[in-house]
């Protein structure tokens, strides 16, 4: 088990027994946003999102 799967699952934990008025907001935040963006002489370049099955997903249903 790497650090991305234990924090993870220690997140869906979390969510799981929250109380009731929090659920909402944290539903929230459940996204992920990742982006690329290429460097070059120590500067980065133009970020763009990163494609994952979740944001190809949402982009199908539209």
């Amino acid at each position: 088990m790497n650090y991305l799967q234990y924090s993870s699952i220690a997140a869906r934990a979390l969510r799981r027994v929250a109380k009731p008025e929090l659920q909402s907001e944290i539903a929230k935040r459940e996204g992920m946003n990742v982006k690329f963006a290429k460097w070059a002489n120590g500067k980065a370049g133009v970020s763009s999102p990163v494609v994952t099955i979740e944001t190809r997903a949402k982009a199908e249903e539209n």
